[in-house]
């Protein structure tokens, strides 16, 4: 499928190399580096119709990678504690505010397109969330939404390399606990709870390739993600003070940086642990 050409009023770094980038951003949690800058590379694709609003915004930091600072730009997000964080980083020139997707705080048809990244997996009923997204998009304006994909489990290196099915289930059970995830939807999924919104999908793109699907799941379990570690000690925010963290920093990142890239680099044309999905109201 093909998107449908929207008025490009917001402009993604459409030639920017996003994983240096990325991995000086989250130098810290190395395996989010790799994924996130897949993301920014996937959503370059895209054209953007003004006002924004980014669903889910948190701190801030992935939007402003993508898109850095333009006008007519919108944060909101149920995290109350990401929202000072999102109004520092400066990328939501009109406003930050504190929006539940069952009822934001915005009028009918305001925005021109609204994009969620990485957001909507966790949420547990969509069903319920994509009509309020739906009602605060002007007719012809995009929602632009990036998941983990009908393929994720099947992708993650544990899985694969589990003795027995019961083994690659709990596996598959302890990620989804780790990150909160509630489903993985297909295409055809997608496109039926989007029409139920009154959003017609036009376009759904796999993104992180298997190899990088993989390769990010033995990073989580190699740096600890959402685990006690001597590593998640060192990386710590509380110990910036004590002045090593940039040279960790740049270590990590010129190490990283040539055995990530050709994973950021692959093309996922039919498989994917990611889900690029674009739908149009």
């Amino acid at each position: 499928m093909t998107v449908i050409n929207a008025p490009a009023d917001l402009t993604v770094h459409h030639q920017q190399d996003f994983l240096p980038d990325f991995l000086k951003r989250y130098w810290f949690a190395p395996p989010v580096a790799l994924w996130r800058s897949i993301e920014a590379r996937t959503l370059a694709q895209l054209n953007f119709p003004a006002p924004l609003l980014d669903f889910g915004c948190g701190d801030g930091l992935f939007t402003e990678a993508v898109f850095g600072h333009q006008p007519g730009i919108y944060g909101c997000d149920i995290a109350r504690g990401e929202l000072p964080s999102a109004m520092a980083s400066g990328v939501y020139t009109c406003s930050v505010q504190f929006g539940d997707g069952h009822a934001l705080p915005y009028r009918d048809s305001f925005f021109g397109s609204v994009y969620s990244n990485s957001v909507v997996e966790h949420i547990p009923d969509p069903q319920n969330v994509l009509p309020e997204l739906s009602r605060v998009l002007r007719p012809g304006g995009l929602l632009v939404l990036t998941v983990p994909s009908d393929q994720f489990h099947s992708l993650l290196d544990g899985v694969r390399r589990a003795p027995t099915q019961e083994a690659a289930r709990v596996y598959a059970r302890d990620v989804d606990r780790l990150f909160a995830h509630y489903h993985y939807h297909t295409a055809d999924e997608w496109r039926e709870l989007m029409q139920a919104a009154g959003i017609r999908l036009v376009q759904a793109t796999y993104y992180v390739s298997p190899a990088a699907t993989a390769a990010w799941d033995r990073m989580n379990r190699q740096y600890s993600i959402g685990k006690r570690s001597v590593y998640n000690v060192l990386v710590s925010p509380r110990l910036r003070g004590l002045g090593y963290q940039s040279l960790l920093a740049s270590l990590l990142t010129t190490r990283l940086l040539p055995r990530l890239r050709p994973l950021y680099e692959e093309s996922t044309p039919d498989r994917g642990g990611g889900l690029l999905v674009v739908g149009q109201k």
